[in-house]
């Protein structure tokens, strides 16, 4: 998310528009986009629930949005719009200029791969020493390692500190991991000092991080720790860039993999933009910590971790502590599971523990489709109200896109959030959002959003008349205001 004098993302310099009217709970269900071929259709929740919320009931298909008049702000509108075309790494790190195969190509390119694995006659395991010409030259060593590694090997990394100059890019099927940690007990994200860890160089100026997954399949990355280096960058280059352009302060990104993982890997310390932005179909992301990512005291936001677009995908038993932007964000979800995460704010406060989004896009093949999804048994505990939104489902306050739609939301601890539960900008009649079975607490009696011109409670559960919510045979008490941009700001 952008924030005042804080640039977007180097293809993502066009403005959110903030007049764009919600029409989203008024979409015809015939629009709705079928789900991609060989995936089973959701069993579709007929329109007349007598148990959806009572406010969302009360809406008439073409009811006008009350956010079609949208406010005007002082604030540039915060940057969650995450859809145009990635820029390429840089070549010369070892990177392919071939663009990504399309979603539609990835089965095929699944199916050659995999025809050719018992023609392999090579070693699969190959020991990388980044240190062996010294520590400036740990990426050079490292990215030449990966560029002759064949299709499907290992690569192990002994434990110890690797600075790294520049980025090292990923762009074949690989394992890369801390040497001997290969079905072992090891956990970095357990703390443990036995792992290999790649630390940014002070002076790092690099899009999108300084380890990139581009392009490619079956990439895993575990028992390994990826440093952004913040408090050694706060004044380089790369920290004045981030107020214009954030991926400059990524730690890692992977774009454009099939069945890609991460197991047992921490990602900490970034100096803004994300912890690990991620865009690919069956992901596998589990036993992995997320830490310290961005400052919210500079201004230097950062979430967690970024699932851009990751549908048939698995998130599961997961740690994000005192992350500053949005902890766990995910843009497009069918079919995935997010589960037994644990969200943390102890240190510094984050807008949101967990958020379901579409990044401003009202393209629902690509973004905001959550059909089949399952979000079950994750913790958010934001300790004392360091969270404005313990799980926020909808896109608003932050844009007006259309209501984002589908999926499921039960089973889940929410602590010390202003609001635990918000939704706004979630559901439509033919795919409604299920949220049920939540264990909330409440913040403090009597609390509210003082910043706002209109004072704001804060409580357990709000549903805005936006949204169209299955809340099954859940009896929980819900508020019903819209959002406002004010209470990202409140400090009460």
């Amino acid at each position: 998310m952008v924030w005042p004098r804080r640039l977007r993302h180097a293809a993502l310099t066009v403005a959110i528009i903030a007049t764009i009217a919600l029409v989203g709970i008024s979409r015809p269900a015939a629009d709705l986009p079928p789900l991609r071929p060989a995936v089973a259709e959701p069993p579709v929740v007929e329109t007349k629930l007598p148990r959806l919320h009572p406010v969302a009931a009360t809406l008439k298909r073409g009811d006008s949005s009350p956010h079609t008049a949208w406010p005007r702000v002082d604030r540039q509108a915060p940057d969650r719009d995450r859809t145009a075309t990635f820029p390429l790494p840089d070549a010369s790190a070892g990177a392919s200029n071939s663009p990504a195969p399309s979603r539609e190509e990835a089965p095929r390119l699944r199916s050659a791969i995999d025809a050719g694995r018992d023609d392999r006659t090579v070693p699969q395991l190959m020991v990388c020493h980044p240190d062996a010409r010294g520590a400036f030259a740990a990426a050079d060593v490292l990215q030449e390692c990966i560029n002759r590694a064949p299709p499907f090997s290992s690569i192990e990394i002994p434990p110890g500190r690797y600075l790294l100059t520049h980025q090292v890019v990923v762009s074949t099927p690989l394992t890369i991991r801390t040497a001997g940690s290969g079905g072992s007990s090891l956990s970095c994200a357990g703390g443990s000092d036995q792992c290999a860890v790649l630390v940014a160089a002070p002076n790092l100026l690099v899009m999108w991080g300084l380890v990139t997954v581009w392009s490619t399949n079956n990439v895993t990355l575990e028992h390994v720790v990826i440093d952004g280096n913040r408090a050694a960058r706060t004044a380089s280059a790369a920290a004045e860039l981030c107020l214009r352009n954030n991926a400059f302060g990524y730690n890692a990104s992977v774009v454009g993999c099939f069945e890609c993982g991460l197991d047992d890997v921490v990602s900490a310390n970034a100096l803004c933009g994300s912890g690990m932005v991620w865009d690919g179909a069956q992901a596998t992301i589990q036993r992995s910590a997320f830490r310290a990512n961005g400052s919210a005291a500079t201004g230097l936001w950062s979430d967690g971790l970024t699932l851009i677009y990751a549908p048939r995908s698995v998130i599961r038993a997961n740690e994000f502590a005192d992350n500053s932007d949005i902890a766990l964000i995910m843009g497009y979800g069918v079919q995935s599971r997010v589960e037994q995460n644990v969200v943390r704010q102890r240190m510094q406060s984050a807008f949101a523990g967990l958020m379901l989004d579409n990044f401003s896009s009202d393209n629902l093949t690509i973004r905001g489709d959550f059909r089949g999804a399952v979000i079950a048994h994750n913790t958010i505990d934001c300790g004392p109200q360091l969270c404005v939104f313990g799980i926020q489902v909808g896109p608003h306050p932050w844009y007006p896109s259309k209501n984002i739609i589908g999926g499921e939301l039960h089973d889940n601890d929410v602590r010390g959030a202003k609001i635990g539960i918000n939704v706004d900008g979630a559901g439509v009649w033919r795919a409604p959002i299920a949220i049920f079975a939540n264990s909330v607490t409440a913040a403090p009696s009597g609390s509210s959003f003082t910043a706002c011109a209109q004072p704001i409670a804060t409580e357990a559960i709000n549903v805005a008349p936006t949204s169209v919510v299955d809340r099954r045979d859940d009896l929980t008490p819900a508020g019903s205001h819209l959002s406002d941009w004010c209470q990202l700001w409140s400090a009460d």
